[in-house]
């Protein structure tokens, strides 16, 4: 069987009729922007099947003839560059800004990525990691009136959150509608799956039908800086509770001949719970990679993260890319499972999946 023939032949329908077909790409990088590791240029670079992997100062930006005054930032956040291609068609979609302005600023610009190229964005949830970078685009006021539609799956995302990492626990902040909209940001509001830029899909909201139990080491405080109103009835009275994710987006892409790219971005509602979303949605079984936080960190415990890799081995990904917040006892799991699945991720690595590598 050729490759082309893979995603046709294990796509299957899963009970109603799917709201939508999403779009088959003929290749696709994800590029790491920003990340807690920065280790990539001491490692090779990788080919193998369906997929090539380039490490930033090994072949891919940042490159001289000499050591540069400035390097890559690392920081507890997380920001991916998705850039597809489709009947001719590039579309760049950046799913999550990271922590800090300074360290998305800066990566961008070592690694030539001209923000004013970017299509669309996507934010996966409402905690500081992943948008507090959002400035580090087009500043805090976008020069020319020049607009992105960004993508977020409710309206839980700017709610304040205290995160419950210290004593007393310190308020993580909200993010604000309008410093998003004086950056350039146009925001839509999508809880049920949607196609972003022509070419990724996101999960919309992602049911907790497996074992994974939303994990979330963060309170929520309804009304403020979120319209109470918007929120779940259940929601709506309460001045502060647990954190449930229920806003949590994964953003995916079906890659031709290969099968589905899932970005789980957190995993707060459990990155086995986001692939079968992303599987029961696209009615694509094949999954070929699998990347992003997976959270299998406190509040979730190490034996839950061994429960996630005998999931994952269920699931047979071709690969397995673990980021920011996975943790050590998942990627030791994983590694002694299943090692040839596992890809280690560095700020700046480029991820190239193509049925033609």
């Amino acid at each position: 069987m050729g490759a082309a023939g893979v995603v046709a032949l294990t796509a299957r329908a899963r009970g109603a009729a799917r709201a939508f077909i999403v779009p088959e790409v003929d290749a696709l990088t994800l590029q790491v922007v920003t990340d807690g590791a920065t280790f990539g240029p001491f490692l090779a670079n990788l080919d193998l099947p369906g997929l090539k992997v380039v490490r930033a100062g090994n072949g891919g930006q940042p490159s001289s003839p000499r050591m540069l005054p400035r390097a890559l930032l690392g920081e507890f956040g997380l920001s991916i560059l998705g850039e597809s291609v489709m009947a001719g068609q590039r579309r760049r979609v950046m799913i999550d800004f990271g922590y800090s302005r300074e360290a998305l600023a800066n990566n961008l610009a070592l690694l030539g990525i001209d923000p004013m190229t970017i299509d669309a964005a996507v934010l996966s949830h409402g905690h500081l990691d992943h948008y507090g970078g959002f400035p580090g685009l087009y500043g805090e006021v976008a020069a020319g009136g020049h607009r992105v539609p960004l993508t977020v799956g409710g309206e839980e995302s700017f709610c304040e959150r205290v995160a419950m990492i210290g004593n007393p626990p310190p308020v993580m902040g909200t993010l604000d509608r309008r410093a998003l909209a004086s950056a350039g940001f146009d925001v839509s509001i999508r809880a049920e799956p949607a196609i972003i830029a022509d070419q990724a899909f996101t999960t919309g909201i992602i049911p907790l039908d497996s074992f994974e139990r939303a994990a979330i080491p963060t309170r929520m405080r309804p009304g403020v800086g979120c319209d109470r109103a918007k929120l779940d009835p259940a929601k709506r009275q309460a001045t502060e509770l647990d954190d449930d994710g229920e806003h949590e987006l994964a953003t995916c892409y079906a890659v031709r001949g290969l099968g589905l790219v899932v970005v789980a971005s957190c995993s707060h509602r459990g990155v086995i719970n986001s692939v079968r979303r992303a599987q029961a949605i696209s009615g694509i079984d094949k999954v070929h990679a699998v990347l992003g936080g997976f959270h299998l960190v406190r509040p979730r415990t190490d034996a839950e993260a061994v429960q996630t890799v005998a999931a994952f081995a269920a699931i047979d990904p071709t690969y397995i890319v673990p980021m920011h917040c996975t943790g050590e006892a998942f990627i030791a799991e994983a590694l002694r499972v299943m090692p040839q699945k596992v890809i280690r991720s560095y700020v700046g690595s480029k991820f190239v999946f193509s049925a033609a590598v």
